[in-house]
């Protein structure tokens, strides 16, 4: 399979994840390794907008206009098959939200169901969010007996969280489908599952997608049509059609480990876990391979 080609915009991120496309056309997104929220746009590169104990692992951007981070407490992947505790880790992972103009940092998760380890986020119709928590996914490599399996959150308006659905699989990457389902990413399980959503509740989970062993669904965004989904493990990024057909997968290079990527305009943004980079490509150049 011959990789994609992609301009780099920033290295030595650590390992970067949940890219966010901003209203003032830069791109903001998360470093679980340093603990960091960065940003990067044309004119000022690379910048710091804060530093947040834990490790910050998906984000979004809320409807309040604050940047939404799904915390995870702590664990950040540092090289293939290894994994770093943060130095400053919380005693459990929370959703918090970064006011871009003053600074602050407010947990949002106080109230309900405690979360483990958020992953992903992604904020629902009625203005709260929703995202999944894997658990003790770090587990999974030597002692997967003792996973406590995974689950979706849902964080409402009123300051209450509370418990969506229990999932197996480590679920993984979030959002929303067009016509309104919500859709989950099943890493270990190579699927994406649907759950309808109604009015902040959901109905019964289906079967929206399964992938080959050698690809492992992360993040993923609406782009041209599609679905399109980061491949961690696998190093590749698939297009699935919004009927939930597979449409094809293509490279992104060996030990690249995409982890997650969003549409800024006509370009494709990627952040690279292993290669520690934030890179782009054309929509258009990318929906052409598959």
């Amino acid at each position: 399979m011959n990789s994609l080609q992609f301009t780099t915009h920033a290295e030595g991120l650590g390992f970067p994840e949940g890219p966010v496309y901003m209203p003032d056309g830069s791109i903001a997104f998360v470093d679980l390794l340093h603990g960091v929220i960065r940003s990067w746009n044309e004119k000022n590169g690379l910048n710091v907008l804060a530093k947040v104990d834990g490790s910050p692992n998906g984000m979004c951007l809320g409807p309040d206009g604050r940047l939404w981070i799904a915390n995870n407490g702590g664990i950040a992947p540092e090289a293939p098959g290894k994994l770093k505790v943060a130095e400053r880790s919380l005693p459990h992972g929370a959703v918090q939200a970064l006011d871009l103009k003053s600074g602050q940092l407010e947990t949002m998760t106080t109230d309900g169901v405690t979360p483990h380890r958020p992953n992903d986020i992604v904020p629902t119709p009625e203005g709260g969010a929703a995202f999944t928590d894997p658990q003790n996914w770090e587990c999974l490599r030597d002692k997967p007996e003792t996973y406590l399996g995974g689950r979706v959150l849902h964080w409402r308006v009123d300051g209450e969280t509370e418990l969506l659905c229990e999932l197996p699989g480590f679920p993984n990457g979030i959002i929303f489908h067009p016509v309104g389902s919500l859709l989950v990413n099943l890493t270990r399980h190579r699927e994406i599952i649907r759950l309808p959503w109604i009015r902040g509740r959901i109905g019964t989970p289906e079967l929206f997608c399964t992938f080959p062993e050698s690809f492992a669904p992360d993040g993923m965004c609406l782009a041209g049509g599609f679905l399109l989904v980061a491949g961690s493990v696998g190093d590749m990024i698939a297009a699935v059609n919004l009927d939930g057909a597979p449409r094809g997968l293509v490279g992104t290079g060996h030990h690249t480990d995409p982890t997650n990527l969003c549409l800024a305009d006509d370009r494709i943004f990627i952040t690279m876990g292993f290669t520690h980079s934030l890179v782009s490509i054309q929509l258009d150049a990318l929906l052409a391979r598959f």
